[in-house]
């Protein structure tokens, strides 16, 4: 109880030093009472709707390896702490998929459901078992290789095994919802089926080559992460999906491009007729700048939002300076924020920043219910972006 007193202290002295509202120290004296009270009591405490809506953004701008931490004071929180039934569940999650498309302007935001029962082990109130709230299946052919993404299919054969039945298979099949509430598994909902407006796609091809086209690519608007814990001021939040909007570089050097995801380097290579003998050639650079290229284009035909590297670097340069201003610390992981094309090209690449994880408001990575979900297991030893 006294390390969750402690989490919550550091989140209020972020709240009254963010707000810059010294002079008033007796509102947050007495906040800080009201917790410490509730946690010798109750063993935890609550959030009000403002702590939970600065909480939310707070844990974002901590957020070490994510690169558009620049508009984390514009993020939209939906307090769904109340909800209990799957109907009311599955309600506000199709309402978040719908608001944060916006007509392809693409909205940050965040869904917050009950919070983690810490002073007993009951189950969570709520899990989303999916990675994201929109991915694409993937299917173990009888050759041993993989339709669709690789990184699904643990989790597309646990599906099947709760009983969905796939309407069709091929590369990108959409996947149901999966969750739990109070540790019970539901049934699959396919909602992406039965409600196919809520799948907003972008069909991929390139501006000055047609044959692109043949390879029938495509990629979801909206990258929404479900499985991730939100904590905010020492208190867990299990369920609490967000999204910001897509850098292209995630779509076209990552998703599409590596060997074990969809790997469609070598086909493009073959369709711009490149040399694929010898890697001196260059030719998955080339490939791979090709497919960026028609990521970005694609993108911008259908006036879905998405970032480039380069804008987005920048960006990043901007909250750099304004946390220094601000005499923040800038924090940060490396190896994420430098891009996975052009690495020495954007500002990130020349910076250092100090690596430690805030941990009393956060975003953390937490273990699967579900026994061989592809989902990456903890380094061995203390991992400060992981949670037991």
């Amino acid at each position: 109880m006294q390390d969750l007193y402690i989490q919550a202290e550091a989140f209020i002295s972020s709240m009254q030093q963010f707000e810059g509202n010294q002079s008033n120290s007796d509102k947050w004296k007495q906040r800080l009472d009201s917790i410490k009270k509730s946690i010798e009591e109750t063993g935890t405490y609550s959030h009000t709707l403002e702590e939970l809506s600065f909480g939310a953004k707070l844990a974002w701008r901590n957020s070490n390896r994510c690169i558009g931490r620049h508009f984390w004071r514009q993020l939209d929180v939906f307090d769904c702490r109340a909800l209990k039934t799957k109907e009311a569940i599955m309600d506000a999650l199709e309402n978040h998929v719908a608001f944060s498309f916006n007509k392809g302007a693409i909205k940050s935001a965040v869904t917050i459901f009950a919070p983690k029962n810490q002073t007993s082990k009951t189950p969570d109130p709520i899990r989303i078992l999916n990675h994201q709230l929109i991915r694409y299946a993937g299917f173990k052919k009888e050759d041993g290789t993989i339709l669709g993404d690789p990184h699904s299919l643990h989790f597309t054969q646990e599906l099947e095994k709760h009983g969905w039945v796939p309407p069709n298979k091929n590369a990108f099949t959409p996947l149901p919802w999966l969750i739990q509430i109070n540790g019970e598994t539901q049934e699959p909902y396919p909602v992406l089926e039965e409600k196919p407006h809520l799948l907003t796609e972008v069909q991929i091809e390139h501006p000055e080559n047609e044959a692109f086209k043949t390879l029938g690519l495509k990629w979801y608007s909206t990258p929404i992460l479900s499985d991730m814990v939100l904590m905010i001021g020492g208190i867990h939040y299990p369920c609490a999906p967000f999204n910001g909007w897509y850098m292209g570089t995630e779509i076209g050097a990552r998703n599409l491009a590596d060997e074990d995801r969809y790997n469609y380097l070598p086909q493009i290579a073959k369709i711009f007729q490149l040399d694929t003998k010898n890697n001196r050639s260059l030719w998955r650079d080339r490939a791979i700048i090709e497919l960026n290229r028609a990521v970005l284009y694609s993108f911008d035909r259908d006036k879905v939002k998405i970032g480039d590297h380069h804008a987005i670097t920048r960006q990043f340069e901007k909250f750099c300076e304004n946390e220094t201003n601000s005499k923040c610390p800038i924090t940060g992981d490396w190896s994420w924020l430098v891009p996975p094309i052009s690495a020495s090209q954007t500002p990130t690449f020349s910076q250092e920043f100090d690596p430690t994880v805030v941990q009393h408001t956060n975003f953390f990575y937490q273990a699967s219910p579900l026994e061989g979900n592809n989902q990456a297991p903890a380094p061995k030893g203390k991992c400060p972006y992981h949670i037991s």
